[in-house]
C-alpha cells in the first residue's frame, strides 16, 4: 500500500506522533538511566545536586508531545483540516499522554521520592470515563456540547504541573525533598488541575442534560 502525504492530514500525523511518544516518555521516566551529568555540593551542607539525564529527556519529549497537541489544533482551526480520525483520536491521544504520566508519577517510579497523590489520577480518569460516556450518548442523539473554559484550563495546568515535576526531579535536591516548596512542586498544579477537571466535568454533564431535556 503506497503512502500518500497530504497537507490536510498533518494534524492526524501529529496526533499519531503524540501517541508514539507516550511509551518512550514513560520508559525514560521509569528506568532512571544515565550518568550524573554534574555534581555539586550545596553550600554548608552534606547534600549534593545531580542532573538526571533520563528525566531531562522525558521532560523534553513531553514538551514536544504537548506542542503537537497545540499545533494540530491550531492547524485544524486555521486551515479547516478536520477529519473523523482527528475528532476521535486527538482527545484520546491527549488523555493517554496526560493520564499515563500521572499514574507513573503517583506510584510507578520507585527511584525517586515521589509524592503525587494517587487519588489525583484516579479521579481524573474516572471523570474522563463518565464525561466520555455522556458525550457518546449525546452524540447518538445528535447533541454536541463544546468544551468549556475550565476543561481547557485543566489541560494547561496539567501540562505546567508535569513539566515542573520533570525538571524539578531532573535536579535531585535531596535537602529540600520534605519542604513546603517540594510539596508545591509535586502537587500544587496537580490539585488545581483536579479541581478544574471535576468542575469542567460537572458543567459539561449539566449542559448535556439541559440539551437532552430541551430535545424531549
Amino acid at each position: 500500500m503506497k503512502f500518500s502525504f497530504k497537507k490536510s492530514n498533518i494534524p492526524n500525523y501529529l496526533t499519531i506522533l503524540r501517541i508514539i511518544l507516550v511509551p518512550i516518555i514513560i520508559t525514560f521516566t521509569c528506568i532512571n538511566f544515565g550518568p550524573r551529568l554534574y555534581w555539586s555540593q550545596l553550600p554548608n551542607s552534606n547534600y549534593g545536586v545531580y542532573f538526571n539525564l533520563s528525566w531531562i529527556l522525558a521532560g523534553a519529549l513531553f514538551i514536544l508531545a504537548s506542542f503537537t497537541d497545540f499545533l494540530d489544533g491550531y492547524l485544524s482551526r486555521k486551515y479547516h483540516w478536520v477529519s473523523d480520525f482527528g475528532k476521535l483520536w486527538d482527545p484520546i491521544a491527549d488523555k493517554i499522554l496526560i493520564n499515563s504520566i500521572l499514574i507513573v508519577f503517583a506510584g510507578a517510579n520507585p527511584h525517586l521520592t515521589m509524592n503525587v497523590y494517587f487519588i489525583i489520577p484516579i479521579l481524573i480518569i474516572t471523570r474522563d470515563i463518565i464525561v466520555d460516556a455522556f458525550r457518546m450518548y449525546a452524540a447518538s442523539k445528535d447533541i454536541v456540547v463544546a468544551a468549556n473554559l475550565y476543561g481547557k484550563l485543566k489541560t494547561v495546568t496539567q501540562i505546567i504541573g508535569i513539566i515542573l515535576i520533570y525538571f524539578a526531579y531532573a535536579w535531585d535536591f535531596s535537602s529540600v525533598n520534605n519542604s513546603v516548596w517540594w510539596w508545591c512542586v509535586q502537587n500544587l498544579f496537580m490539585w488545581i488541575s483536579l479541581f478544574l477537571s471535576l468542575m469542567s466535568g460537572v458543567i459539561y454533564i449539566y449542559q448535556i442534560n439541559k440539551k437532552l431535556n430541551i430535545k424531549k
